[in-house]
């Protein structure tokens, strides 16, 4: 780790550079860098952004951690290997992704190359990802009020109670497919969701709760718009026309959507796989 923070001090002022050029002009900082001539490691910068990114959003995240979903930096070799391996699958992603608004470019008469458009798009991501961690600290304004926070523990920890009986109601079905579970185990369980359920509307109820959620969203909002602004301004400098800029950015979002779907039913999956295997032989 001790490396890595090295690697992060050293890169700030070049990291500091491109993020106040991107934040605060990205249509000039787009035509800057569709000006640079197309180099062979334009994919590889990309990459090396993105990581770096990541690390100054996972170490700003333990100054400011967002309050009700906080992230903690690895504690052992296992815990690195997740972190890690969970770091790399969204760099994948992220790759995926832009392949994907790539392509919808291509089919509205985008004539540019993909690496030159992969840096773009790994320094919008990148600049993205650090400012989602101050939008996801803004959560800590509602555990100002004690019944929030106090409710909140009381969720976690109800949360942790449930899992096992949950995994247990799920271990019993029949052939079918239908669940085979006592009267006993399934009152219990669903006195706990409701009781679950009150405490949540209770804390999400309170004013200060609202403000916090309301500037996360708010700041998520003024994110999409520059985002959006992003994407126009490429589209323009690719001589693209406005309602084609528009299609492209629709057609886009919604790719990514219905591939995000089917990945969380893959990932859903494999996650209940692991539940049946654990479940006790019958």
């Amino acid at each position: 780790m001790k490396s890595y923070i090295e690697r992060v001090i050293a890169e700030i002022p070049l990291f500091f550079s491109h993020f106040s050029q991107c934040l605060f002009r990205p249509k000039r900082f787009i035509q800057q860098q569709l000006a640079i001539a197309e180099q062979p490691d334009e994919i590889s910068k990309g990459v090396e952004f993105l990581i770096l990114s990541f690390l100054i959003a996972l170490f700003i995240s333990q100054v400011l951690p967002e309050a009700v979903n906080p992230v903690s930096l690895p504690a052992d070799d296992a815990a690195f290997t997740h972190l890690a391996s969970s770091a790399l699958f969204d760099l994948f992603l992220l790759f995926f992704a832009a392949a994907i608004a790539f392509g919808c470019l291509k089919m509205v008469g985008v004539a540019g190359s993909f690496f030159a458009f992969f840096r773009l798009f790994a320094f919008f991501c990148g600049i993205t990802m650090v400012l989602l961690v101050f939008a996801n600290a803004l959560t800590n304004i509602g555990m100002i009020d004690p019944v929030v926070a106090k409710s909140w523990i009381q969720l976690e920890q109800s949360a942790q109670a449930l899992q096992p009986m949950t995994a247990q109601l799920l271990c019993n079905t029949d052939t079918s497919g239908e669940l085979v579970a006592d009267e006993a185990s399934s009152d219990a369980l669903q006195q706990q969701l409701q009781q679950a359920q009150t405490v949540y509307q209770q804390a999400t109820e309170r004013t200060l709760f609202l403000l916090g959620a309301g500037l996360q969203a708010l700041i998520q909002l003024i994110l999409a718009c520059w985002l959006f602004i992003a994407w126009f301004a490429y589209g323009k400098q690719q001589q693209l026309s406005s309602g084609k800029i528009v299609f492209s950015a629709l057609l886009s979002l919604t790719l990514i959507y219905a591939a995000s779907v089917l990945l969380s039913l893959m990932q859903t999956g494999s996650q209940m796989m692991a539940l049946y295997r654990a479940c006790p032989a019958s």
